[in-house]
């Protein structure tokens, strides 16, 4: 696609600089002088660079119809009325250079009726503009020196003759009658354009006039000259007001005043006209500040935005309803080379801040930024958009700071968004040069500009990634920005209204400035204390080795021995390939006093992990930076109610924070496997799947390597276990013995019940492979594969035997039937076992999207798996924040992905606003029949109190192979931008 620097070409001043504060100041008091700047008095350039809107062709066609005689039944009187720097005087220019015969015939049509265009000049054009005078100062004209705005007009209307008929009011300054000004007027076309005049009250009613003031003096000429002009057939007055809020909205209000009370003494009200409305602003911008655009170029990257913009709201990006389907791809067109959001900022925010000047405003500020833009060209660069308002330039910066009255906000800039040369990188840029992108600053730069309106400051997330979404952009990448920008930002705040930039520090600012005051032996002391915690005694005994080194050399109990990161100094943590650490191997090989250790296969170690031990000191520092901001009474007293709350929830999630990140530190876990310790990296524990005792963890850990066994587990195979132990069992052993072949043999199970052992034993005479003897017994304490005992106990003086060892019973008669059998009597033996469950297809895990679908995917690969089938995500959620779960379950999968069927199960039940209002939702389809309801659940959950269960089932035509790149995709997609606990289920093929 076309890059916008090869599409459009600014105009050359633009791209010079040449577009001063002057040029952008039209004054048509400068260009009926003669001063003003070619932009302003050069005609055939400022109807070059004028867009013909509908309001100045409206002007145009009334005014000029009316003077010429073309149009009879035009308005006399016309008042052009919008904010300041609404074009205006932009309008009044053009009508005066139309009026004078400056319009040249070959461009008449694109700007009016050429039918009503005047053959000749107009003669007579009076013209005052209220911010040139002072109250009773005028400029001098045919030697004589008016004190009023009616002198001022008369004279310039005929010179000395026409100014005898109100010298007398002029002199006096009291309001001429309306039988004056015609004969002023006389019979010839007559032009009168005021402008500003709400200013010159301003000065005029400090004016006394006898009893009155020169202001309501002025009035009384307004209500006059209003009557005059409407009773002679070719004479208009153009007068202009801005809206009464604006910073001259008193003295606009006794203008207004004055026009309403004229309205009774003339034949027809005056014509309000706005000199542009919403839909000219692209159009009067682009005119001005470029060259002409070729035709088809918008249509193009319209299309190529509408495109981008339905692919990420099917990859689940939050975007507003307009910015998808066909819709979409015409606003921009109508916008080009603009980005419709750049349009409403400047429209509709930042018009509303009086020193702006909407037309005026926004042309200063795009000539600055696009002439930055392209000495900068970057890539893929297609529109417009609010972010290329680079506010690292000092000059934009206080465009949008200082010159806007919110000079408090440049250090807002400096900080958060963009810093000039030279300076300390702000958080957004930390941001982008952490992810390698450039989303943070872009996002920053518009959430800046959507927050500097005082009513409504802020934008909404899915108004925020609209205005920032290029074709090129990753939308996954896009909210990963945002989300660190928020942790990040000092002066970033997020609540109802969306993102919005404040002088008013956030809780960020604070919680670093906290940080700040804990040191690292504190941190460190504090995640010793979590670790401490953290692990606990359960079917595995803890030894923190850090409290107590000596492990005592036993069968009797497993132990879990925890390694601090102090043991390992300046590395703080071990590397996973570099081997058994000398101080493991040595506990593992020695007993405290320094033998040979036996019982080896009653011990795993768990030590921190190299480069992981600086992530767990932050995250613990920002737990006490939390816990003490929390509980300052001087800090809690500064903050909203909100705050306070938001702090509160901060400090409870921190403190799992913390709890996570000490558990990932200390996460490598040496197990003894063969003839030696191998290293195992645990998963990382998420918020979700960190438990009340990480010691559990372990536990699963171990079950998952098919290392433990423990009550429930699948029964040992005694002929296995014979073969292992080879000639131990060749003559008696006693029972016990066999518990301390597993606690020695790494090679071996580590047994956590040892009714395993027992069911074991009984196993293994059933089966043949040893007989059992209880000497206690005497002869009916042998047990054999055709002479069961009743019962099988451990103990020293308990037995196994190689099979055989038994003496033969006496047989004896079968009390059912008095038969001899020699098996089990009448059952006849043992019958053929239960058959064997077929092989599982469903591999799960749980959690954070990211690690459920991780641990998963490594379950169905260690069972020799190589192909999905279907992917389950299943999402149970109670509270706040249900549609940001529903949104994440959203990106999982698209349904644009080829051979794919995607289905959705949803059933919610919301709290609304009024105590026992609730409303529910169910569904159950296809994920396209889906996409409508999808919108209005997403704002019937945001922000209230849910219930949500809601499962996604993706069914692949094609399967995937597991280790292959598709898969792949989807295990990122899940850790970026998945559920934060969930259930994910992966369907194999069969074994």
């Amino acid at each position: 696609m076309t890059s916008l620097f090869a599409a459009v070409r600014p105009r050359q001043d633009v791209l010079v600089g040449a577009l001063t504060e002057s040029r952008f100041a039209a004054s048509l008091e400068d260009v009926v002088t003669g001063t003003a700047p070619d932009a302003y008095g050069d005609a055939d350039k400022f109807f070059t660079a004028t867009y013909p809107s509908t309001g100045l062709r409206a002007l145009l066609n009334e005014a000029l119809g009316r003077l010429s005689g073309g149009n009879p039944t035009a308005a006399s009187v016309i008042r052009l009325e919008t904010s300041l720097g609404g074009g205006k005087t932009h309008n009044l220019i053009a009508l005066y250079h139309a009026a004078r015969g400056r319009l040249s015939r070959d461009r008449v049509a694109e700007f009016m009726d050429a039918a009503l265009l005047p053959a000749e000049p107009i003669p007579q054009i009076g013209v005052f503009v209220g911010t040139s005078t002072g109250a009773t100062t005028f400029p001098a004209i045919d030697g004589v020196s008016p004190r009023t705005v009616w002198g001022y007009l008369a004279l310039q209307i005929g010179g000395r003759e026409a100014y005898a008929h109100v010298r007398v009011d002029d002199e006096k300054l009291t309001a001429p009658g309306s039988s004056a000004l015609k004969r002023v007027f006389g019979s010839k076309p007559t032009l009168i354009m005021i402008d500003e005049i709400a200013r010159y009250y301003t000065t005029a009613r400090g004016h006394r006039v006898g009893s009155s003031t020169l202001a309501q003096q002025t009035s009384a000429f307004l209500m006059a000259l209003m009557e005059a002009v409407d009773s002679l057939p070719n004479a208009v007055l153009v007068i202009t007001t801005t809206g009464v809020t604006d910073a001259f909205g008193e003295d606009t209000e006794m203008v207004l005043k004055a026009i309403e009370e004229a309205r009774s003494l003339i034949a027809r009200k005056e014509l309000v006209l706005h000199p542009s409305v919403e839909a000219d602003l692209p159009k009067i911008l682009a005119r001005r500040l470029f060259e002409e655009i070729p035709a088809g170029t918008a249509s193009e990257v319209a299309e190529a935005y509408a495109r981008a913009a339905d692919r990420a709201y099917a990859a689940g990006l939050d975007l507003p309803q307009r910015m998808t389907g066909a819709g979409w791809a015409t606003a921009i067109s109508r916008t080009y080379p603009f980005h419709p959001s750049l349009i409403q900022v400047l429209d509709k925010r930042l018009s509303t801040i009086p020193n702006f000047q909407r037309t005026r405003g926004a042309l200063r500020l795009l000539a600055r930024a696009i002439r930055r833009l392209w000495d900068t060209r970057p890539e893929n660069t297609q529109l417009l958009h609010v972010h290329h308002i680079d506010l690292a330039d000092a000059i934009l910066a206080e465009e949008l700071s200082s010159r806007l009255d919110r000079a408090e906000y440049e250090p807002v800039i400096r900080a958060d968004i963009a810093t000039q040369p030279g300076g300390t990188p702000a958080h957004a840029e930390e941001v982008d040069a952490r992810m390698g992108g450039h989303y943070a600053r872009r996002l920053a730069t518009t959430i800046y500009l959507y927050s500097l309106t005082r009513d409504v400051p802020g934008v909404q997330v899915a108004e925020l990634y609209g205005a920032v979404l290029e074709p090129s952009d990753d939308p996954n990448l896009l909210q990963r920005a945002l989300d660190q920008l928020e942790q990040s930002a000092w002066y970033l705040h997020a609540d109802i209204r969306g993102l919005r930039f404040s002088t008013e520090a956030s809780l960020v600012k604070l919680i670093q400035e906290a940080e700040g005051e804990i040191s690292t032996t504190e941190a460190r002391r504090q995640a010793t204390k979590i670790l401490a915690e953290q692990f606990r005694d359960s079917a595995l005994k803890v030894k923190r080795h850090w409290e107590d080194a000596k492990v005592p050399d036993n069968a009797d109990d497993a132990w879990l021995v925890i390694l601090h990161w102090d043991d390992f100094g300046d590395a703080r943590g071990v590397d996973a390939g570099d081997g058994v650490p000398a101080k493991i191997r040595e506990l593992w090989e020695r007993t405290p006093s320094g033998g040979v250790r036996e019982f080896r296969n009653r011990l795993v170690f768990l030590a921190p992990t190299a480069g992981t031990h600086e992530a767990m000191v932050r995250a613990v520092r920002k737990h006490l930076a939390l816990e003490s901001l929390r509980r300052n009474s001087d800090v809690l007293a500064q903050l909203s109610d909100g705050k306070r709350d938001e702090l509160k929830e901060k400090a409870k999630e921190s403190q799992l924070l913390a709890r996570v990140a000490v558990c990932n530190h200390v996460n490598l876990l040496y197990v003894p496997r063969g003839n030696g310790l191998e290293a195992v990296e645990l998963d990382i524990a998420t918020q979700a799947s960190v438990k009340p005792n990480q010691t559990d963890a372990i536990l699963e850990r171990l079950a998952a390597m098919d290392k433990t066994l423990s009550a429930g587990d699948k029964p040992l195979d005694p002929v296995y276990v014979r073969t292992k132990l080879g000639q131990v069992l060749n003559s008696r052993q006693t029972t016990m013995e066999l518990v301390r072949a597993f606690a020695r043999r790494a090679d071996l199970k580590m047994v956590l019940d040892r009714a395993q052992i027992v069911n074991l034993l009984q196993a293994g005479v059933r089966n043949g492979v040893w007989d059992y003897h209880d000497p206690e017994r005497g002869d009916e304490g042998w047990a054999t594969r055709d002479r069961l005992a009743t019962a099988v106990r451990l103990g020293e003086d308990t037995f196994i035997w190689p099979p055989g060892s038994a003496p033969a019973p006496a047989e004896q008669a079968c009390p059912f039937c008095g038969q001899v059998h020699p098996g089990r009597g009448c059952s006849g033996g043992d019958g053929p076992g239960p058959e064997p469950d077929p092989a599982e297809r469903a591999f799960r895990g749980t959690g954070a999207a990211g690690a459920a679908f991780t641990s998963a995917r490594a379950a169905a690969a260690e069972a020799g798996r190589h192909q999905l089938h279907e992917l389950i995500i299943e999402i149970d959620h109670i509270g706040t924040g249900a549609g940001v779960e529903l949104t994440r379950l959203h990106t999982m999968v698209s349904a644009t992905r080829p051979a794919t069927e995607v289905t959705y199960d949803i059933d919610l039940r919301v709290e609304l606003s009024k105590p026992g209002q609730t409303a529910a939702v169910q569904f159950h389809g296809l994920a396209s029949d889906y996409m409508p309801l999808r919108e209005a659940v997403k704002q019937l959950l945001q922000p209230r109190q849910a219930t949500l269960k809601a499962t996604l089932r993706a069914t692949f035509v094609e399967p995937l192979e597991l280790s292959g790149d598709a898969v792949g995709d989807l295990a990122r997609i899940a850790n970026d931008t998945g559920p934060t606990k969930c259930t994910i289920t992966l369907i194999t093929e069969d074994t």
